[in-house]
Order: C-alpha cells, then structure tokens, then sequence
C-alpha cells in the first residue's frame, strides 16, 4: 500500500523524513563566580564565620570556643539548658528531640533534646555526621524517642531511632 499526500501516517515499509538541526557550538560562561570571602585552612568542623562588632554581642560562645544555639526551643526551661555538664561516656534513653540547629560552617549541627539541653553531633566524618543529622531531624519531625551515645569529647557519637 502507498502512502499518499494527505495521509497522516506512512505506512509499512517507508520510513519518515525528518530535519536534522545544525549542531549548536558551546557556550563559555559570561560571567566569572564571586571570589571566596573566608580563608578555608583550618580543621573540618572548627571555622567560625568573620563577624563585626554588632553581630558579635549577639553570639554567645560555649566554653570551647564552637557557636552554639542561642535560643531555646518552646517549652524548654532554663534550667534544662543549664544541666549540661561535664559529659563521660554516657548513653541516654528514650529521649525527645525537641530542636534541630546548625549554620553554614562545615560539620556544625546541634539537637536539643528534651531535659537535657543542646548536644553536638559527631562531626568527625562527612558520612557519619550526616546520618547522625538524618536521625535527629527524623527524631524531631515524627516526635519518635532516640536513644543516643555521648564521649568524653561532648559530641552524639551514636543515636538510635524507633
């Protein structure tokens, strides 16, 4: 069978014709990207961001020099957030995470949790600092009790989610 003109379809055996487009040449960028603004040298986990003078009597500082949350999540008493000591190898059961916080440093995260104030994740690995960040968030989205792990350094080693 023949195809004729006004046939929308070809048939069996024919094969359509269609225009090929010119090749397109690439494109170099138009523009050059902003120069880094902070000098990246130091340890993962251990810049902070260059403040001014007003932005620095807004900040407070843990003893160990690390920014740490400033706010306390709803509900919280001020007496919780005082309770954190000095942290051995401790593990804590069925807790809530009642808040998440971090800031544009590398490997800086904190959970508060419930009765016991702000915690820092482990931020010694990229993979296991962002499980342990998956876990809190999950923990804090679905209000599900954690287990988790503190070493002698102050950090979430472990956490367990149900």
């Amino acid at each position: 069978m023949a195809t004729t003109r006004n046939s929308p379809t070809p048939s069996k055996g024919t094969t359509p014709v269609t225009a090929r487009k010119p090749p397109v040449a690439p494109v170099a960028p138009a523009a050059q990207p902003p120069a880094a603004t902070q000098d990246i040298q130091s340890a993962v986990g251990t810049s902070r961001p260059a403040a001014s003078i007003a932005e620095l009597s807004d900040i407070t500082f843990g003893g160990s020099g690390d920014m740490v949350p400033t706010l306390q999540p709803p509900g919280i008493a001020v007496d919780d957030a005082a309770a954190v000591g000095a942290v051995t190898s401790t593990w804590q059961y069925t807790k809530t995470v009642v808040a998440t916080w971090s800031i544009n440093e590398p490997r800086n995260a904190w959970m508060s949790v419930s009765g016991l104030g702000w915690r820092k994740l482990f931020n010694g690995t990229d993979g296991a600092f962002v499980q342990l960040i998956f876990l809190a968030a999950q923990a804090r989205q679905t209000g599900r009790p954690i287990s988790f792990r503190e070493e002698a350094d102050g950090l979430v080693h472990e956490i367990y989610l149900w």
